[in-house]
């Protein structure tokens, strides 16, 4: 239906005909170039909220994980020196609320892998010298309970998050005598950067203890410094 009206144009010699076609021709351009501005002048405010407003708003969730290492232990409420520890996390979150100045998630973590490196050391107990063997000590858990409160609304937010959870290992831990169920307490800091939409990095520190509650015979608790790093995906959230 329309190869043929512009044949005949083509083929036409007429003054008339040639100027209709250039004045429809020009008609045709003049309307796709108003429509690429208006779609432009649409995206445009878009692309300003999205960097405006670039992150978490109320019912965000994110899906993702993070990877941490401590390369020693310390003594704080624990007891145990020399020990390092690897954590992969499974991370589920959700924006409770997004206000101006913070905004507060909850977290739900599953630890698929968990490995807790220590030396041979020996020690004391009852007047016995027991000897601690060396090795690389595997465990699985969750972190059920958690929280984390960012800072801002910009691109790069600063944020404190804490939560508690448990660890289950293939021996005893931290030494013979103890347990290989474990309770975990952990808190820390860190940065969220929002690249593009819908994505997220994470770099942080977290103060992380781990300890049996005296639900064994010893009980001397593990206290790592974790540096870890982190993705996620955001998904929904209201305006």
């Amino acid at each position: 239906m329309i190869i043929r009206p512009l044949r005949r144009v083509l083929l036409s010699k007429s003054r008339a005909t040639i100027h209709a076609a250039r004045a429809l021709l020009f008609f045709a351009l003049s309307f796709l170039s108003g429509a690429s501005a208006q779609d432009a002048a649409r995206s445009a405010p878009n692309q300003s909220e999205n960097n405006a407003e670039p992150a978490l708003r109320r019912g965000t969730n994110e899906f993702g994980g993070w990877a941490g290492f401590s390369p020693f232990s310390f003594r704080l409420k624990g007891t145990s020196e020399d020990r390092k520890l690897f954590l992969l996390n499974l991370q589920y979150a959700r924006t409770l609320f997004s206000t101006t100045p913070v905004t507060v998630k909850y977290t739900a973590e599953i630890v698929p892998v968990a490995l807790e490196i220590q030396p041979t050391q020996f020690y004391v107990v009852g007047g016995e010298t027991l000897v601690n063997p060396s090795g690389t000590i595997y465990g699985a858990g969750a972190s059920p309970v958690g929280f984390q409160g960012n800072v801002g609304r910009k691109s790069v937010q600063p944020f404190a998050n804490g939560s508690i959870g448990f660890l289950y290992f293939s021996q005893q831990v931290p030494i013979i005598g103890s347990s290989q169920f474990n309770y975990t307490v952990s808190i820390g800091f860190g940065a969220q950067f929002f690249r593009r939409s819908g994505r997220s990095f994470t770099v942080g520190w977290k103060y992380f203890h781990l300890s049996n509650n005296y639900q064994a015979a010893l009980n001397p608790g593990i206290d790592s410094g974790v540096f870890y790093t982190g993705f996620s995906i955001l998904r929904g959230g209201h305006r």
